[in-house]
C-alpha cells in the first residue's frame, strides 16, 4: 500500500463515529504543512459536527499544569472539549506527562497533538505504549495526484468526468495547493447538480480567474456596489481573462441568490443553507440583506440572460463586455420615479 493509500485508510478510521471517544490520544504528523493543515481542518469540521468544542495551545506554552487541566475528566454536564496542541513536541513537560499515564484511556475527554515532521524517538515509544492513534499525513506521490483530486472533488461537491480530470491535472500538475485552490474556484462558478462535469465545461476556466476575483465580484454584487463590480469585470476582460469564466461567476451568483432566497422562505436557517450549498456561513450572511430587497424574478431574469450570453459567446466571441454589463444592470434596482 502506497503512503497516500495508507493515509486515506487511516483518515477514514478517524472519521468513524465517536472515534475520538474511543481513541482519546490522537497524533497528526506530516512533513507537509499543507497536508497537515488540510487533515486537521477536515477532522476538526467532522469533530465539530459530533458536538466537540476546542481549546488550542502552542506546544511551547503547553505546560504540565495545562496538560492536567486539559486531560482531567470533566463534568458530564459540560460540553465535550478536545484540546489541540500545535508543534506539540516542543512542550517542555509533555514527555513526562505522557509517561505518567497508564493508558490513553486515562485522557478525558480527548487530546490531539499536531507536529510538522517526524515524531522524536523518545515520544514514539510512549505513544506506542499508550496505543495512540497516529495519522501520518503524507503527500501523494506525483502519480497519485488523481487519487488526491478524486478525494478533494468529493469534499467540494464536484464530479469530473475522466477526460475533465485528465485535463484538470494537465493544467495544475501535481501541485497540491494549486489543485485545492482551483477546485475551490470551480465549486463557486460551476453548477454542481448536473452530473459528471465534462472537459469542455472546465476548459475555458483553466489557468484563468483567481479565486479571490470570484469572491470579489460576488461580494461587490451583494453589497450593491454596481459601479465597482462593472469596473472589476471590465478589468478582468482587459487583462485577458475568459469572458465565459467571468460569465460563470455571474451565473453562480444568481443561482446562489435564488437558492438562499428559496431556503429562507421555506424556514431553513443560514447554517442549514450553508451546509446544503457547501459554502461558508459567512457567505450566506452576506447574501441575506441583499436578497431581501429583490424578488426571485430579478435573479431568474439575470440567470436567463447568463444562459443566453453563454450560448452567444460560445459561437461568436464578440460583445463580451456588453453581455456582462447587461447582466449586472438586470440585477440593479429599478430607478425610483
Amino acid at each position: 500500500m502506497s503512503s497516500y493509500k495508507a493515509y486515506q485508510s487511516q483518515l477514514q478510521k478517524a472519521f468513524a463515529p465517536k472515534h475520538a471517544f474511543k481513541n482519546p490520544l490522537i497524533v497528526l504528523k506530516s512533513g507537509s504543512d499543507f497536508m497537515l493543515n488540510l487533515t486537521h481542518n477536515s477532522l476538526r469540521d467532522h469533530w465539530k459536527s459530533e458536538g466537540w468544542n476546542f481549546e488550542r495551545f502552542e506546544g511551547a506554552s503547553f505546560t504540565g499544569e495545562r496538560f492536567l487541566q486539559a486531560t482531567s475528566t470533566r463534568s458530564m454536564f459540560e460540553p465535550q472539549q478536545m484540546t489541540l496542541v500545535t508543534q506539540a513536541f516542543a512542550s517542555p513537560d509533555l514527555f513526562d506527562c505522557l509517561k505518567s499515564l497508564e493508558s490513553s484511556q486515562s485522557i478525558q475527554p480527548a487530546l490531539c497533538l499536531l507536529h510538522g515532521g517526524e515524531v522524536p524517538a523518545k515520544f514514539q515509544k510512549e505513544l506506542s505504549r499508550l496505543a495512540a492513534f497516529v495519522l501520518s499525513c503524507d503527500e501523494p506521490a506525483p502519480w497519485e495526484a488523481k487519487d488526491f483530486l478524486t478525494d478533494r472533488c468529493r469534499v467540494h461537491g464536484l464530479q469530473f468526468g475522466a477526460e475533465a480530470a485528465t485535463l484538470f491535472l494537465d493544467s495544475t500538475g501535481s501541485d497540491l495547493m494549486k489543485i485545492e485552490n482551483e477546485l475551490r474556484k470551480f465549486s463557486l462558478i460551476l453548477d454542481l447538480g448536473q452530473g459528471p462535469i465534462a472537459a469542455d465545461t472546465i476548459r475555458p476556466h483553466l489557468d484563468f480567474l483567481r479565486e479571490d476575483n470570484a469572491f470579489k465580484v460576488d461580494q461587490l454584487l451583494c453589497q450593491e456596489a454596481y459601479p465597482q463590480a462593472l469596473l472589476l469585470l471590465k478589468g478582468l476582460l482587459d487583462r485577458g481573462e475568459s469572458s465565459l469564466a467571468v460569465l460563470a461567476i455571474l451565473a453562480m451568483h444568481c443561482r446562489k441568490a435564488l437558492q438562499i432566497q428559496a431556503g429562507m422562505k421555506s424556514g431553513q436557517s443560514p447554517a442549514d443553507l450553508a451546509r446544503e450549498l457547501r459554502i461558508p456561513p459567512s457567505v450566506v450572511q452576506n447574501y441575506l440583506p441583499y436578497i431581501r430587497k429583490r424578488s426571485a424574478v430579478v435573479f431568474q431574469k439575470a440567470l436567463n440572460l447568463c444562459h443566453e450570453a453563454d450560448r452567444r459567446l460560445k459561437s461568436i466571441r464578440h460583445g463580451e463586455e456588453i453581455w456582462l454589463d447587461r447582466i449586472v444592470w438586470e440585477l440593479m434596482p429599478a430607478p425610483k420615479a
